[in-house]
């Protein structure tokens, strides 16, 4: 079985498509335990105390980042681990990780911002496939969806409508009054 297939092993990370990699990440910590995902999103602490006077609790968040920290180590090839390698909490690995393909918060909006302004300005070419121009329209949506950004299928539709050139008039005519436009 292909490795991006399975469902025990982690997706591998090699620097390239963060975005893909990221969902499926998300998604596999999440399937490991709710709380294994909790640890890489809130983060964890580790406590003041030594280990032998920690409680149950304590012992098991500790367990959780564990977790989640050796899925991070183990889905990454070894350039991308000489960048979190040294970090002693998932949510650390994770956030550089993130900063490093996502860049920071400033970069993320101005992102969205430049994809906003893509999905308002597409529109589908006279000599150009609908399969085509949704796929372009669904790189955007994904891409906005993987910033954090999520397009409401509602506007979605919208934007195919206005987006399709005069062939397809007719079609947008039934499909509004279908709809009771």
């Amino acid at each position: 079985m292909d490795r991006g297939q399975s469902l025990i092993i982690p997706p591998l990370f090699n620097g390239t498509n963060y975005a893909y990699w990221k969902v499926r990440m998300r998604s596999f910590l999440q399937s490991l335990d709710k709380k294994v995902w909790q640890v890489v999103e809130i983060g964890w602490t580790k406590p003041k105390e030594a280990p032998s006077d920690w409680d149950d609790a304590k012992i098991k968040a500790v367990k959780f980042n564990s977790r989640a920290l050796n899925a991070l180590f183990s889905t990454v090839t070894n350039e991308e681990f000489k960048k979190i390698s040294f970090t002693e909490t998932a949510k650390e690995a994770w956030t550089i990780l993130q900063t490093t393909y996502e860049g920071t918060q400033a970069v993320k909006d101005s992102k969205l911002q430049r994809l906003t302004t893509i999905f308002e300005e597409i529109k589908m070419e006279e000599d150009e496939s609908f399969n085509e121009f949704y796929a372009k329209l669904e790189d955007i949506v994904n891409s906005a969806f993987n910033l954090g950004e999520t397009i409401p299928k509602p506007k979605i539709v919208r934007k195919v409508l206005r987006s399709l050139p005069k062939r397809f008039h007719a079609k947008i005519t039934v499909i509004k009054e279908s709809k009771g436009h």
